[in-house]
This record gives structure tokens, C-alpha cells and sequence, in this order.
């Protein structure tokens, strides 16, 4: 057996492990604390995805400073979606053959549940070459955290257990424990995260609006924009990939962007592109329901 199909069958199996482990809440219950770490779990590690391997590993939408750049690197780690490297290769391919049968999770080419996880069990994503990405080989820091990937996964597991563990030694009152809060902390947030980051390349591909002509099946879609952090203005991204901001209009909620103004304030983050208010202007379509 390859190794590309030893890590296609590994996927499938830790995808059936954490689905399975989210019925444990059955078992643990819930408290306040469980449900305040899960939601702290699921933006900081969200906004790794959106803001880090997305706006500015994948598309280069802003600057920063080569600490918060591993930060961002860390946060999208920690996220259980893939290593960096991989991540970062396979969008790219995404944005360079969208909607062709070379785009592993596009509804058109390859159906609906493929595009939404079907393509990660599968031994092609393990295949790609990472040629695309060499502009991040130049950070041995980002390769190791693609190279130690599995420890950072594993190490986050163990430290919402002790973390659930010491709440409940030091302030039983809460009624967390170690287990509760590695099932809410850990696994219900991230197989949330996981549909709501999957759900940019199935649901914003098939179901939404599409007010610019991208050339491709890309929507907007509000529950996405909700779920995935500003991620579901789909439509505006690929119109406008090197963005920062996908929400371009005024009433057009993006956590990521209100996130990186605010880092941008505090001199964190700098040169956050987004399009001028002529060309969104000019390339605007009539706004019609893009096609089902």
C-alpha cells in the first residue's frame, strides 16, 4: 500500500473517531466552562484558517511580521484541517483549475459530498507535488510545524484534557472534568469548524448568490458567512481573491476583516489589500441567483 493511501484511509478513520467522540457529550454532559472553551477554541483556531492559511498564506491579503506570521501558522494548525503546506498547495490548485476535474473539491466536476470531504479520503490529495508553496519553504519554521503536524494535534487533545482535569480540582463548582472538556473543547468544536470550513467549497460552490461574474460556480451565502467567520462571501473572494476582505460591501458581515482592521490598529498587521470602489463597481453583474 502507498503511503498517499495509508494517509486516505488514516483521514477516513479519524474522520468516522471524531464524529464518534462528539456522542460522548451524552456521557459527560455540559457546562458553562466546556461551552466557553469550545467557542474560544473555535475562533482563535477559525481565524488561523481565515485569516492565517487563508487571506494570508494561500493569497498574500496583508502583511505582518514573521512572529505573528508563525502565530497565525499555530492557530491554523491547531485547527485539525492539515498541515500548512498542504493546506495552502491544495487552495491554490482550487483558485488556479476552479470547477475542472484537477479541482479535487469542486461540486460541478466531482459532486457534492466529494467536494465537501469526500476529496481529503481520498490518495490523489496526498499526491500533489507542494510546488506551489515553495515561497513558504524559505521558513524552517513553517515546514516544522507542517513536519511535526500529528504532535500539535495530539498536544492540544492533552491539554484541554489536563485543562478540564485542573478546572475540576481547583473549582469543582464549574462540573467541567478532563474528559467534558476534551469532548467540547476539542471535538465538537473542531468537527464544526471542519463542516464550516468545508462547507466554502460545497455549499458556496452550489447554493447563493453570485452579484460578479467569477467564471466559475462560486456563491455568497449567508449561513456560511455566519459559520466560517466572513469565509461565505465566496463569490466576492473569487472575484477578488487577493482581498482581505470578503465582505465588500458595507452591510456584509467579516469577522476575519473586523479582526485584521483591528490588528491592523495596533500595528500588527499592515498593507491589507482590498479592491477600489471602481472596480467593484465595474465589475459588478445584475446580482441574479447563481445557477443551481
Amino acid at each position: 500500500m502507498t503511503r498517499a493511501k495509508k494517509q486516505a484511509r488514516a483521514v477516513a478513520a479519524g474522520f468516522i473517531v471524531f464524529h464518534a467522540a462528539c456522542l460522548l457529550a451524552f456521557y459527560t454532559g455540559v457546562s458553562t466552562a466546556a461551552i466557553v472553551v469550545a467557542i474560544v477554541m473555535y475562533l482563535i483556531r477559525g481565524l488561523g484558517v481565515t485569516a492565517g492559511f487563508h487571506r494570508y498564506f494561500a493569497h498574500k491579503a496583508f502583511r505582518t511580521s514573521r512572529p505573528f506570521q508563525f502565530v497565525l501558522a499555530f492557530a491554523g494548525s491547531l485547527a485539525t484541517q492539515g498541515g500548512l503546506l498542504w493546506w495552502v498547495s491544495h487552495h491554490r490548485d482550487h483558485h488556479r483549475y476552479t470547477e475542472s476535474d484537477r479541482d479535487m473539491h469542486s461540486p460541478r466536476a466531482h459532486g457534492l459530498w466529494h467536494a465537501h470531504m469526500g476529496w481529503m479520503m481520498t490518495p490523489e490529495c496526498f499526491s500533489t507535488s507542494g510546488a506551489n508553496v515553495k515561497d513558504l519553504h524559505k521558513y524552517p519554521e513553517l515546514k516544522a510545524l507542517q513536519r511535526h503536524y500529528v504532535w500539535i494535534v495530539l498536544g492540544q487533545a492533552a491539554f484541554l484534557f489536563v485543562l478540564g482535569a485542573v478546572l475540576n480540582m481547583l473549582w469543582p463548582q464549574l462540573g467541567t472534568s478532563g474528559l467534558q472538556m476534551l469532548v467540547w473543547g476539542y471535538f465538537i468544536s473542531t468537527v464544526v469548524l471542519w463542516h464550516s470550513t468545508f462547507m466554502v467549497n460545497s455549499v458556496c460552490h452550489r447554493w447563493g448568490r453570485s452579484p460578479y461574474d467569477a467564471r466559475d460556480d462560486s456563491t455568497n451565502n449567508w449561513l456560511v458567512v455566519i459559520m466560517a467567520l466572513g469565509e461565505g462571501w465566496h463569490n466576492n473572494h473569487h472575484k477578488f481573491a487577493g482581498s482581505a476582505r470578503h465582505g465588500l460591501k458595507w452591510w456584509q458581515f467579516d469577522l476575519t476583516w473586523i479582526v485584521l482592521r483591528g490588528l491592523e490598529k495596533l500595528g500588527v498587521v499592515s498593507d491589507l489589500k482590498v479592491p477600489r470602489p471602481a472596480q467593484i463597481a465595474a465589475t459588478a453583474a445584475a446580482g441574479a441567483p447563481a445557477s443551481q
